[in-house]
């Protein structure tokens, strides 16, 4: 998908009516004071929070170059986000770490030529598959309105990433402006995770639905343990979260841009935690491009960019692309943050 042609679905207009495990979940007329989306090929979306008459304008900051990248690198004082953010893998299992189908094996270095993408171990190459090409792909991506520090939203989350899915994500933490109130007008409560399946017409809350729904779509039916355990798997996600509880939950006043930003990244990764949880409270919609392990996608960015790394944002806004988590959370706030300092 074109980062350039990317634009926000028309939130605005109603879809066909969709279905809905939820009795009371009905969609509604657009609400013409809602200022946040474009029709392809229109004029940009103003600011959430803008006073002014005219669209925002978006330009990286002063002297901006983006960095360059470091595997694996944790910038000086770091350390503890990264850490704090790593807690969801013991807690989890590694729930989102991997592909639906995932399976690994060590080859020869000559089995797998230097343009695909692979990791190298002890003089040997990593050769990781999956089954995800075998299901069936959305056309577009499925919308999920959601915040970074709830345990239900994450549990939905890291079926996305078992799944392979692309995702536009509409960022709803406490207090934000803009996307609480649209999940309200459009399913009647404030509840989330919701999701609306543009290729489908279906709309619903719960997350235990939504993964089942997404599970049967999607993939061959299959639900991960870790995500198939009641209160056991709400409790531990929320755990996963606990030393980051306070990230990506709460709204900073922003600017809202008018064409989401794409970011490559996966549930299961620290660093894309980080990066997420500053889209999340800034409230910019965002096309995540999931890529655990066993994902084609990897592939994809390997041929695109020389090399695999995440996350990874393009924005279509400022003709921004760049590494670096930490980097990212600079950027962000820079550009889109009305008080950045």
């Amino acid at each position: 998908m074109a980062a350039a042609a990317l634009r926000f679905p028309p939130l605005l207009s109603p879809y066909a009516t969709p279905t809905t495990t939820a009795a009371t979940c009905t969609r509604r007329t657009a609400s013409a004071t809602l200022r946040v989306a474009a029709q392809p090929g229109s004029a940009p979306a103003s600011a959430s929070t803008s006073t002014s008459n005219g669209p925002p304008e978006f330009s990286p900051p002063d002297g901006f170059t983006p960095p360059v990248p470091r595997r694996l690198a944790i910038k000086d004082g770091q350390l503890g986000s990264v850490a704090g953010a790593a807690l969801a893998v013991p807690f989890r299992l590694g729930t989102g770490l991997f592909v639906q189908g995932y399976s690994v094996s060590l080859v020869s270095a000559d089995k797998i030529p230097a343009d695909q993408y692979s990791l190298e171990f002890l003089g040997l190459k990593v050769r990781e598959t999956s089954k995800i090409d075998q299901c069936r792909r959305p056309e577009k991506p499925i919308e999920i309105y959601e915040f970074e520090g709830c345990p239900f939203c994450r549990k939905v989350r890291e079926m996305v990433a078992v799944l392979d899915l692309d995702v536009l994500f509409y960022p709803c933490p406490q207090k934000g402006p803009t996307f609480r109130p649209k999940v309200l007008e459009m399913g009647g409560k404030k509840q989330f995770p919701y999701m609306v399946d543009p290729n489908t017409g279906v709309a619903m809350y719960e997350s235990d639905d939504i993964i089942k729904y997404l599970a049967d779509t999607y993939g061959d039916g299959t639900i991960p343990i870790m995500l198939s355990l009641g209160l056991f798997t709400t409790i531990t996600a929320g755990l996963a979260m606990i030393w980051r509880i306070w990230k990506g939950s709460s709204y900073t006043v922003s600017k809202l841009p008018p064409q989401p930003i794409e970011i490559w990244a996966y549930e299961g990764s620290p660093f894309c935690k980080i990066a997420r949880e500053a889209l999340v409270e800034l409230e910019l919609p965002h096309l995540l491009h999931s890529c655990a392990r066993g994902s084609p996608k990897r592939q994809e960015i390997f041929k695109k960019l020389d090399l695999f790394q995440v996350p990874y944002i393009e924005d279509p806004n400022t003709g921004v692309k760049m590494f670096e988590s930490s980097e990212i959370v600079e950027y962000l706030k820079a550009t889109y943050s009305l008080y950045p300092q």
